[in-house]
């Protein structure tokens, strides 16, 4: 009677093979790979059956108790815009976040494809829990009787901070499924994370796939029963646990980067470690990542997804152009290997199986790291196996470091068929040591088939009423009872992952949680005996299944990845590639579509801005920020949606200002509520209020003729809930305020002056009051030279606003705004002081909008042209590269409202054995540098602008980004000379930030830009 064996299969569905192992207890018994076939059902059939083959053929039976899939299938289907369905969205915001409606980041290609409605609603919640506005069942039925009118079945519901509290989201949910039963939904919530645009693009993609979800789990559901396996089956998902069929019928989203991370979990199980870092060498690239506690370490930035923009989790995974079909070429004294590779040709083309072209394989063969072919047959000139080694190793080495999780040395896991270029006996610099394990050219499969299942909080806490650490356990509980809902048994749950970053720019306290936990499904257990007795007998460590010569385990693991020329993707590369394409493809479109000669479009003194010219300024803006200001994305989507609505920005020079006064526009909060709450009418709002009380005639400095009720306290003169009536322009009043302008060119309020003034069809000066970002309006240049600094206002998102009549000093209203802004749920609009025209240019920034356009422009140049981007951006501002290095060390800490902390950057290259300390106030304040462990030496400091940046692509890392690993380059730039005066000094020189130890020293080479319009 033959002996039976308690199994579960993974299966891992790559472009090119389809893997699947049989796992007993601990054990990985068998294994096959075949090639993966266009209906994919059929290759997964044929895989799974040669593993069972393998122990049946030694007289054992298998009772399967489940069967866990890693597909591509779903992901494809957005890539190729095929087989998607119609989605409407109900977003529950109020009156908020209306500037940008639903669908407004998708991409036009695909829109098309998925577009049904969008529709605001009442609802919606505040960062610390409070309602933005109720609920209103009567309008959700309303709205949903008219999606359904219009034949659309699947939709989606996003409610502001949703991930905080999800009643409102809920609620509607019910009403949905009680009006139409037959109508899918997707509440936002359980898909995405903070960031309301990406949010809801996620859900998007996961109700447009749903349909097909459906008739793939059915084909894979029939596939199974024909192999006689009735058990229950799972997809693995992005985050490396698994999802039940009928759960992932709900979330197909959620197995987009199901290859990736596949490999990476399968690494930790074979090799039994929890912390390390995984290196998945396929024939054409080379995918690494980082495990913590067993799994894939997740992104921290935004994910592209067929050009879409999202923030659901994925692996944070890196590739480089590094396999075992790479070709090695030798040109006079340089060899380098890729990134041309010769990829599944490679048991064909690679010189030990009798082809002509020097591969990776054939070095790593002839110095004797692997016995594949014939080693007689590579033929290279003398030294070029030993060169290309050393190029093989620089490349994973400066892989390894990038990716590493601290400081120290860290063991790496080699996994993948092309993992054996690399010498495990090598001593390479930030590696404890490698493990090659038993079966590593399955470890996606053994990925596939771990029984583990999570559950992850991603909110924002407000501290003011409970502790930090009730917070924590909160969230903790939160999270394991989302792992045992989704099928693991409460006494194997763990915690695996706790993430609390302080908030910036507020008085309050506010952080963000992120906690994710994990536990195992529960399953029989295996007869140890039993599968000992098998693995001795077949001597099991080294199976794999039979395959004809052209697709050997050597040839066939080698070609598992991406061929770009022959259109084929696999699982294993596929979201690594996704991300990098889509930046280099939007980089390359909106800037190679412009001739050479591109000039901006200006008509009769008035610079009219381009989705070209907007790009460009969101870089420059960006960089200019010195890491503080908000990111400029949802500023610049504001500004490109403004001109998709065939408006115009407008951008006149500050000489060209001659009557009437200039209002400042921008928004007061903290940049993380920003991307979760987005902006509606709170600046229009403010800007409004300020307009009345001047045109209103009833204000001279610092009274208002009125009898409204007049408060004072703590250095400011107000008058809480102006009334929205209290005078009405007319077309006579058009002159007394005739532009905007920005408060700082860095960051998010960049755009803000832009965005609202072309709702008002008004110009935008080009100036701003800082020349960079700085945190406070004190550091504000009108502020500095002028005394006056009201009237101004401060507005929520229901028109609810405060006038100040008088503030002592800037730093009182500061003070004053910055408690309001806090009750306004972290994020208000605010119109500050007009300046008359004639005042303009003696005290604001002149031409820093053509400033940050110019930077962007070259940066975007250096791109297109593979020019680097830092160098680029070091002439552009006559700036100074303090260091290029690798972020070591990063600590935060509140302190009155405002983040303050340090960077460390180890450099390397020329900066080898330097380090440079920065420590920051929401913005980079001071560095200081570090040589071979002596005293520290001053290398810059506010008001001179300190820029870092990612060193390969230009782009700004902000102080809300920094973490360890980042490869950065930090700059230093002279300010502008109105930001270093005696007057400017007592408000933005390291004294005024605490730094009473640090003397400012001047730097007078700041390149002097006119304006575009002039030019």
């Amino acid at each position: 009677m033959a002996k039976l064996l308690q199994v579960v299969i993974g299966v891992d569905v790559g472009g090119t093979n389809t893997d699947a192992v049989l796992l007993a207890g601990r054990k990985v018994i068998a294994s096959a790979k075949r090639m993966t076939t266009v209906d994919v059902t059929e290759g997964v059939l044929s895989a799974i059956s040669a593993a069972i083959e393998q122990v049946h053929a030694k007289g054992y039976e298998v009772e399967v108790q489940q069967v866990n899939v890693g597909t591509t299938h779903f992901i494809n289907a957005v890539l190729e815009k095929k087989n998607l369905a119609r989605v409407s969205i109900l977003r529950l915001c109020g009156a908020a976040s209306r500037a940008f409606p639903p669908f407004c980041d998708m991409p036009p290609d695909l829109l098309k494809h998925v577009f049904g409605s969008g529709h605001f609603l009442s609802g919606g919640n505040q960062f610390d829990g409070r309602e933005i506005s109720a609920l209103c069942p009567d309008e959700v039925r309303r709205c949903i009787r008219d999606v359904y009118a219009k034949g659309v079945r699947n939709v989606v519901v996003a409610g502001i901070f949703s991930s905080v509290i999800q009643d409102h989201e809920n609620k509607v949910c019910e009403i949905i499924y009680a009006e139409y039963p037959d109508i899918s939904f997707t509440a936002s919530h359980v898909i995405g994370q903070i960031g309301m645009l990406e949010r809801e693009n996620a859900a998007v993609l996961n109700e447009s796939l749903k349909p097909l979800c459906r008739k793939t789990l059915a084909a894979f559901r029939i596939a199974f029963d024909k192999l006689g396996l009735l058990c229950p089956f799972y997809l693995t998902q992005n985050d490396g646990t698994l999802i039940g069929s009928e759960t992932a019928l709900q979330y197909p989203v959620h197995t987009f980067a199901s290859g990736a991370t596949n490999s990476m979990r399968g690494a930790a199980y074979l090799s039994g470690l929890l912390n390390a870092v995984v290196c998945d060498i396929g024939g054409t690239s080379t995918d690494i990542g980082a495990l913590v506690s067993g799994f894939p370490r997740e992104s921290s930035t935004h994910i592209k997804v067929g050009e879409v923009r999202t923030n659901f989790r994925m692996p944070d995974v890196m590739s480089i152009a590094l396999g075992g079909g790479s070709i090695v070429n030798c040109t006079g004294k340089t060899v380098t290997v890729g990134p041309l590779s010769v990829s599944y040709r490679l048991p064909v083309e690679a010189q030990v199986f009798g082809g002509s072209t020097l591969t990776a394989t054939d070095v790593a063969v002839a110095a004797g790291f692997y016995e594949l072919g014939d080693r007689s047959k590579v033929k290279a000139a003398e030294g070029v196996i030993d060169a290309a080694l050393e190029e093989i190793h620089a490349m994973i080495e400066a892989l390894i470091d990038k990716m590493k999780l601290s400081a120290g040395d860290i063991p790496v896991v080699l996994v993948g068929g092309g993992s054996i270029l690399i010498d495990q006996n090598r001593s390479v610099k930030g590696v404890s040591y490698f493990v090659r394990p038993q079966h590593f050219d399955v470890a996606n499969a053994v990925g596939a088939a771990l029984s583990q299942v999570s559950g992850t909080v991603d909110l924002v806490a407000s501290l003011v009423e409970t502790s930090r650490s009730a917070a924590l356990e909160s969230a903790r509980q939160q999270a394991v009872r989302l792992a045992v809902e989704a099928g693991a048994t409460p006494e194997s749950v763990q915690i695996v992952q706790i993430e609390d970053i302080p908030l910036t720019y507020l008085p309050g306290s506010a952080t963000r949680i992120k906690v994710k936990a994990v536990g195992d499904l529960p399953r029989l257990s295996a007869s140890l005996a039993v599968v000992e007795e098998l693995l001795k007998e077949c001597n099991l460590a080294a199976v794999i299944t039979d395959l004809p010569r052209s697709q050997s385990p050597s040839s066939s693991a080698a070609a598992n990845d991406c061929v770009e020329g022959n259109g084929l993707v696999t699982a294993r590369t596929l979201d690594t590639l996704l991300v990098e394409k889509a930046v280099v493809k939007a980089t390359a479109a909106s800037s190679a579509a412009l001739p050479a000669d591109w000039t901006p479009t200006v008509i009769d003194g008035e610079w009219l801005l381009s989705e070209h010219d907007v790009e460009c300024i969101a870089i420059g803006a960006g960089i200019m920020g010195c890491g503080g200001g908000g990111n400029p994305y949802i500023g610049k989507l504001g500004a490109l949606h403004q001109l998709k609505l065939g408006r115009r920005l407008r951008v006149i020079s500050p000489d060209s200002v001659t009557g009437g006064n200039v209002c400042i526009v921008l928004f007061m909060g903290a940049p993380l509520v920003c991307i979760e709450k987005l902006f509606s009418s709170e600046i229009q709002s403010a800007f409004e209020a300020v307009k009345e009380i001047l045109c209103s005639g009833q204000y001279s400095y610092p009274n208002l003729e009125s009898d409204l009720d007049v408060k004072k306290e703590n250095g400011v003169k107000y008058i809480e809930n102006f009334p929205r009536d209290f005078y009405k322009c007319s077309e006579k009043d058009n002159d007394v305020v005739t532009a905007l302008m920005p408060a700082e060119i860095g960051g998010l309020n960049s755009f803000m002056p832009l965005v609202v003034a072309a709702e008002l069809d008004l110009p935008v000066v080009d100036a701003d009051g800082m020349g960079r970002a700085f945190p406070e309006l004190q550091m504000f240049t009108p502020f500095i030279y002028r005394d006056q600094y009201a009237p101004s206002c401060v507005s929520d998102e229901n028109g609810v606003r405060e006038v100040v009549l008088q503030a002592d000093t800037p730093k009182e209203l500061e003070n004053h705004y910055r408690a309001i802004c806090v009750n306004q749920g972290c994020m208000s609009g605010v119109c500050l002081t007009p300046i008359p025209a004639e005042e303009v240019c003696r005290v604001t920034v002149k031409y820093s909008m053509s400033r940050a356009w110019r930077l962007g422009q070259a940066v975007m140049e250096a791109r297109v042209n593979h020019r680097h981007p830092v160098d680029t951006i070091m002439e552009h501002e006559n700036a100074v590269l303090l260091i290029a290095g690798k972020i070591v060390d990063v600590q935060r800490r509140i302190t009155g409202g405002f983040t303050r902390g340090h960077v460390d950057v180890e450099g390397f290259g020329e900066h080898d054995g330097h380090l440079l300390h920065v420590e920051f106030q929401n913005e980079y304040l001071i560095a200081t540098m570090q040589t071979g462990g002596k005293t520290s030496e001053v290398k810059a400091c506010v008001p001179n602008l300190i820029m870092m940046v990612d060193t390969d692509t230009g782009e700004p890392v902000n102080t809300d980004e920094v973490r360890y690993g980042l490869r950065v380059s930090v700059l230093s730039a002279a300010s502008a000379p109105q930001i270093r005066t005696p007057e400017a000094l007592k408000v933005v020189s390291p004294q005024a930030f605490g730094y009473n130890h640090v003397e400012y020293v001047e730097r007078t080479d700041y390149v002097e830009y006119g304006s575009v319009v002039q030019t």
